[in-house]
């Protein structure tokens, strides 16, 4: 993928630290969820939280972008407590959630005109619609594209207030398995050459793998980080897919009890 000049995307140069200390959760229906979650992630760092359905992944990821208030524990992101949300750290979701009847531009420019950046707007747009390779569809209407194009829309919408931190909950599980690789790819790039420090939730081997520097392996009942695990350097580029594959199925295997079949995260008791 080609990247744009950062003429428009300078603003999110300056990745975030994250810091998360003994966080707890609970909800009335299920009881808890999260018990004594803590972990740092460093300044362009993109880690992957991994776990089985229900271990509580979806529900952290809200609690770090300010969505979800934990019953116990604080996350602190570059020395500031969360305590709501903030265009600083932006959730991007499981479903595009665009206005279909607004163009690609037009979504893409909704969070700056929400953020009193209207008058960057433009040139912040063009940008990204050149970074998530979109440039040619600026003025189709986003019902009229297809579901990775939505999806990259959706990116380009999350990225337009010149986040710190991207936050991912699981948002390339609806597509086909070379649109899902190539978004995996794309988001790294782009990441790394914005310096945006990345969470990314998913209970996908491959995905994790694919995108992650480091992975936060999650058991259930309640969620508990049970590995923490180095699956390539900062400086080590996209290289390293099958190392680091080989090192999380490994440590995935050994946190449930299980063993992996050698495609995606399927069990083999």
């Amino acid at each position: 993928m080609s990247v744009a000049s950062p003429r428009a995307l300078s603003a999110s140069a300056r990745s975030a630290l994250v810091e998360v200390t003994g966080v707890h959760h609970r909800y009335r229906s299920s009881g808890e969820v999260l018990n004594d979650i803590g972990f740092t992630i460093a300044r362009g760092e993109i880690v992957a939280l991994i776990g089985r359905s229900g271990c509580g992944k979806s529900t952290l990821l809200h609690i770090l972008a300010g969505l979800i208030k934990p019953a116990r524990g604080e996350v602190w992101i570059d020395g500031a407590k969360v305590d709501g949300p903030s265009p600083r750290r932006v959730l991007m979701f499981q479903q595009p959630l665009l206005f279909p009847w607004l163009t690609v531009e037009a979504n893409i420019a909704l969070g700056l005109h929400f953020t009193g950046q209207k008058k960057e707007a433009p040139a912040r747009v063009a940008d990204l619609l050149r970074l998530v390779e979109l440039q040619d569809f600026a003025t189709r209407n986003v019902q009229d594209l297809s579901g990775g194009q939505q999806q990259r829309v959706a990116l380009a919408r999350s990225l337009a207030p010149a986040p710190q931190a991207l936050l991912l909950d699981e948002p390339f599980s609806s597509l086909d398995t070379f649109t899902r690789s190539t978004l995996q790819r794309d988001v790294r790039r782009i990441a790394h050459s914005l310096g945006l420090t990345v969470v990314v939730v998913t209970h996908d081997i491959d995905e994790a793998a694919a995108m992650a520097d480091r992975a936060l392996i999650m058991t259930a009942d309640p969620g508990r980080i049970q590995s923490d695990i180095v699956l390539r350097t900062l400086d080590a580029g996209s290289d390293g897919f099958q190392r680091a594959r080989t090192i999380l199925a490994e440590a995935y295997e050994k946190a449930a009890g299980r063993q992996l079949l050698a495609v995606g995260s399927t069990w083999h008791n």
